[in-house]
């Protein structure tokens, strides 16, 4: 019999602040701005993108494992990169991990539906983005992560849409606030999604899943994750000059060395998977740090 907390790290819960951070952040704003915040909306929100980030998860690896990309990664960086690895392991089946992914994706929808009904259609669309652009990030005829689409789909997925999406659910008015306060986050967990696929390089390359980093090649592309660094803290600036983020992120820029060693060390490892691992942590660093100190900033106004 499989332990509940084997189903829990099928998930991989390590990477649910991606999704828990944004949703607290537009929560945050609708409430500084609107003065308005709902405890269920604001439960809803997190079970719901809780729920489709596990589901997206455990589908993405059963899908690497029909097309084989798993079982060929001999350097996965679990719990960084790589997948779980239960079915590699042989702690449960695919069998297991496709019907499980379905029934979380199954409960994420529910929930979503449950919302469109009492808060109208602005959920239904960014739902059905995320869950069609989710499912079919890995799952065949698209398999959007290999062609090209899986950075762009991640960084609206748990960027933009959810800090909109929960900003939706508390005030039920649209306001560009949610939209400019997602851009230095979206950048960032993209750069979490994109540093994550050099380790899996060369499984990615064997069984033609072309994502970004397999279509540059490793050396060029280092530099696209270094310009979604540069992303974030621009985005964040020009935010703070036109206040529509405030002025408190300024401590956001004390973080500017963190990712300076970020881009170092990837330079310097990036055909290294085992070397990875400091770039790797400093990039989650990042994304958590600043995604806390935005969502301060507007709690105290």
């Amino acid at each position: 019999m499989v332990h509940l907390r084997t189903w829990i790290q099928a998930t991989r819960p390590q990477f649910f602040t991606v999704i828990i951070l944004p949703i607290l952040l537009g929560t945050v704003i609708a409430w500084q701005q609107q003065g308005q915040f709902s405890a269920f909306y604001f439960c809803a929100a997190l079970l719901g993108g809780i729920l489709l980030h596990a589901a997206i998860n455990v589908l993405n690896d059963y899908f690497d494992h029909l097309n084989h990309c798993d079982e060929n990664n001999h350097t996965p960086l679990t719990p960084f990169a790589g997948g779980s690895r239960m079915i590699q392991n042989g702690t449960l089946s695919p069998q297991q991990v496709h019907i499980y992914g379905i029934i979380l994706l199954a409960a994420g929808i529910a929930l979503g539906l449950m919302l469109v009904w009492l808060r109208g259609m602005p959920i239904f669309w960014i739902g059905l983005i995320g869950v069609l652009s989710g499912y079919f990030y890995s799952a065949p005829p698209f398999a959007l992560c290999s062609r090209g689409w899986g950075e762009v789909l991640v960084g609206l997925n748990f960027g933009i849409l959810p800090v909109l999406g929960a900003y939706l659910l508390q005030v039920h008015d649209f306001n560009l606030t949610p939209v400019f306060a997602a851009l230095p986050i979206t950048g960032l967990v993209t750069a979490i999604l994109y540093i994550n696929q050099f380790p899996d390089y060369a499984a990615d390359k064997q069984v033609g899943k072309a994502n970004l980093v397999v279509r540059l090649g490793q050396a060029k592309a280092q530099i696209l994750y270094d310009g979604l660094l540069i992303f974030s803290f621009l985005s964040l600036g020009l935010g703070i000059y036109f206040k529509v983020i405030p002025q408190l992120n300024l401590l956001n820029f004390l973080l500017i060395p963190l990712a300076g060693f970020a881009m170092w060390s990837l330079a310097r490892n990036y055909a290294t998977a085992s070397a990875l691992i400091p770039a790797i942590k400093s990039t989650i660093a990042l994304h958590t740090v600043m995604s806390l100190v935005l969502i301060l900033s507007f709690l105290v106004g």
